[in-house]
């Protein structure tokens, strides 16, 4: 589930040191919840905070591949459950028996 800037921001370092490119730690945590800014940016994050972030930021269903004779597919890995919302990378496949 995706987190709010605020739960971002408790995560944060909070030192204000500017180093990340913006002017607080609560706007570049406002700027990741937006998927605006990289987490990398943050020079001060510890180790605890980025594992606890990287799996906030998973995607909820994993990757599956289905393999048959020449065709391959592979379903999940999506961040969004509409395509509306931003795009599906691995659309469903439709299987046949016969």
């Amino acid at each position: 589930m995706a987190l709010t800037g605020l739960q971002i921001y408790k995560l944060l370092p909070q030192t204000n040191c500017k180093e990340c490119g913006f002017p607080t730690c609560l706007a570049f945590a406002m700027k990741l919840a937006a998927k605006q800014a990289e987490l990398s940016a943050c020079p001060y994050v510890s180790e605890e905070a980025k594992a606890q972030l990287d799996a906030a930021a998973a995607p909820p269903i994993r990757l599956v591949s289905v393999e048959g004779p020449g065709h391959k597919v592979e379903v999940g890995n999506e961040t969004v459950i509409f395509r509306h919302e931003k795009t599906f990378y691995h659309p469903p496949g439709l299987f046949l028996r016969v």
